[in-house]
């Protein structure tokens, strides 16, 4: 994470590091000088380095202008080192500007002037009395402060988000109210705000996925805001946490693991299948089939399997009550392999209502989501029969990555593996210039004179399907 300039940051705390001029390098022998700020915080840390910036402009300014005097080098350096440090704290005043609070004495005019002189921050930064506060950005017509801008930005998305995903919400915004200020005033939040917060999450041990995650959820706080006027500044939550090198390889190792065709055969054989119940027995066989998240079957109704074209496809979407899904390109239509038909999904379907749910165990309104069921079905199943493998992340998420390296392996082109499997291509263009592709595409793959690509039907497990149709039906 960056930190503002004259800070080094260490495991130690903060220390100031000042460059001397080029011009007074000759008469002080020195080209660099550091102190540690006997700090961990950030924001007092910030307020230390301005300060110590400014006094060593004046010193700087003074040999300038009269010489080294009676002093010597080394005296002159004593005098910059030996700069009595106070300590300070930032706060804001009633207008929102942040100001530096100091013992009573200080000199803050003679602060304001050098910190004038060399430029580094606007003047209201000292609480210079003359100095005017002047908006760096268009000011919105309403000012919320951050606690009022919390509860409509909750009370907005509250309608369209799982009751698990907007509590993880809800604690990433109340972490940062409680750091910031409930009554901060909303305009007044800048990138060092965020920064000081992400900071102090890392502080207090929090790990780097976590801090992504609250990152991305305040990100779409302040796109919310932005999106209704009352924030009118960019984005300042995002680009501040990130994964390094190492950690991305931890995390593709520690990821969930696509199972292989032994793995499978011991999951679905029917002696190993029949200790599931017969809702999530066809819930593992799309996921299989398919790709698709749990929550997404999960969601699913009996109207959501429709055909075109003499095409039988699953249409996976969040028209219905309850529907949610994770992005816009998680919307597609999947088309139905033929393993799937002649296991009896059909008959399946049309035993259930045309007008409920095609999973009915699945809650709607569940913590975790309507795929919650179907997980722990799932997990238990894999506990119980594959307890001897090799240690490894897996679940039902690892169906859909099973799904996405066999067509991989298969050949089938990466624009269509994303459309099937609902994930967004990094290409800006896609979204925007290329079709989707229809069900019949999908499942066979592309036919021209020059080239054929395959589907979703090169999907091929070796299933015992007559002795799971019969214990299916």
């Amino acid at each position: 994470m960056r930190v503002p300039h004259h800070l080094i940051k260490t495991p130690a705390g903060f220390s100031f590091r000042q460059r001397v001029p080029v011009d007074l390098q000759p008469l002080l022998g020195c080209r660099i000088l550091k102190r540690s700020l006997r700090t961990r915080e950030m924001r007092s840390a910030q307020a230390c380095a301005l300060v110590l910036a400014a006094r060593y402009a004046e010193v700087f300014s003074a040999i300038r202008k009269n010489g080294m005097g009676e002093k010597t080098a080394e005296q002159w350096l004593q005098e910059l080192r030996g700069q009595r440090l106070q300590d300070y704290t930032l706060e804001r005043d009633a207008n929102g500007t942040l100001r530096i609070q100091a013992e009573p004495g200080e000199d803050t005019e003679a602060l304001t002037r050098a910190i004038e002189s060399i430029g580094r921050v606007n003047p209201a930064f000292f609480g210079a009395a003359a100095a005017p506060v002047v908006p760096s950005r268009p000011q919105p017509s309403k000012v919320l402060s951050l606690m009022e801008a919390r509860d409509l930005w909750l009370k907005a998305i509250a309608p369209d988000t799982i009751p698990k995903t907007y509590s993880i919400k809800k604690s990433a915004i109340d972490g940062f109210v409680r750091t910031t200020g409930p009554d901060y005033p909303l305009p007044s939040i800048n990138r060092i705000d965020l920064s000081n917060f992400y900071q102090s999450l890392a502080d207090a041990g929090i790990s780097t996925p976590t801090r992504v995650n609250k990152q991305s959820y305040l990100g779409g706080f302040f796109d919310w805001l932005i999106a209704a006027g009352y924030y009118t500044d960019s984005n300042p939550a995002r680009s501040h946490v990130s994964y390094g090198n190492s950690a991305k390889r931890k995390r593709r190792k520690l990821g969930f693991k696509a199972f292989d065709l032994k793995q499978i055969s011991f999951l679905f054989v029917p002696s190993a299948f029949a200790t599931l119940s017969p809702a999530a027995r066809w819930a593992a066989l799309l996921g299989l089939y398919t790709g698709a998240r749990a929550s997404e079957v999960g969601q699913l109704l009996v109207s959501d399997v429709q055909t075109e074209g003499g095409v039988a496809y699953i249409h996976i979407n969040d028209d219905g009550e309850h529907q949610r899904l994770k992005s816009e390109a998680s919307i597609r239509t999947v088309p139905i392999h033929a393993d799937l038909i002649a296991l009896g999904f059909g008959d399946y379907v049309a035993s259930l209502p045309t007008s409920s749910r095609l999973f009915p165990q699945a809650k709607a309104n569940a913590v975790n989501g309507a795929g919650n069921w179907i997980s722990k079905a799932f997990t238990r199943h894999l506990a119980e029969h594959g307890k001897t493998w090799p240690k490894a992340k897996r679940g039902f998420h690892s169906l859909r990555k099973t799904v996405i390296q066999q067509m991989q392996g298969f050949g089938v082109a990466s624009e269509m593996r994303a459309q099937i499997v609902g994930h967004e291509l990094d290409d800006e263009h896609h979204p925007v210039y290329s079709r989707e592709f229809t069900p019949a595409e999908k499942l066979n793959g592309l036919v021209t004179p020059e080239f054929k690509t395959a589907g979703l039907s090169s999907l091929s497990f070796n299933l015992e399907l007559a002795a799971l149709k019969k214990l299916l039906g």
